[in-house]
């Protein structure tokens, strides 16, 4: 069942009887807090998910916030659920490689991670280049004193 389409769009979401105008306008900023507008991943999570979870088509319709409306302090009366969102958000950690790479949330940990992680194949690599080498250097011994 649709909700926002039954019960406002942009050109009336003020003239509301059930809701207050503010509550309509800031639940408007929530979704194009979590769905923004011609974002590509999230029209593609969007359309994946629409029919089986019965979103309405005009949640993601909701634009772009600019960076001075995603202050939570503009949120009366989602704020409290958004702060809740955001603290699950950052504590979870990356479960994959490719999740650490694009991961950016907390700079120091992810420098520190991608040299740690840079160290240590350069120095299997190393390792094995001086083992192959050595193991080389030791038949070339043997092979060379028993001419």
């Amino acid at each position: 069942m649709p909700f926002i389409s039954k019960h406002f769009t942009k050109t009336n979401c003020c003239e509301s009887k059930i809701f207050p105008s503010d509550f309509i306008e800031e639940t408007l900023q929530t979704l194009a807090l979590l769905l923004p507008q011609h974002d590509q991943k999230t029209e593609k999570w969007f359309k994946k998910y629409q029919e089986s979870l019965h979103l309405d088509s005009l949640a993601i319709q909701c634009g772009r916030l600019t960076w001075k409306d995603r202050d939570i302090r503009n949120f009366k009366y989602w704020h409290d659920r958004l702060v809740i969102l955001k603290e699950v958000f950052d504590s979870t950690d990356p479960g994959h490689v490719k999740q650490w790479w694009f991961d950016r949330r907390k700079r120091v940990q992810w420098y520190t991670f991608w040299i740690a992680a840079t160290v240590l194949v350069l120095t299997v690599f190393f390792g094995l280049v001086q083992s192959i080498e050595g193991g080389i250097q030791a038949y070339a011994a043997l092979h060379t004193t028993g001419k």
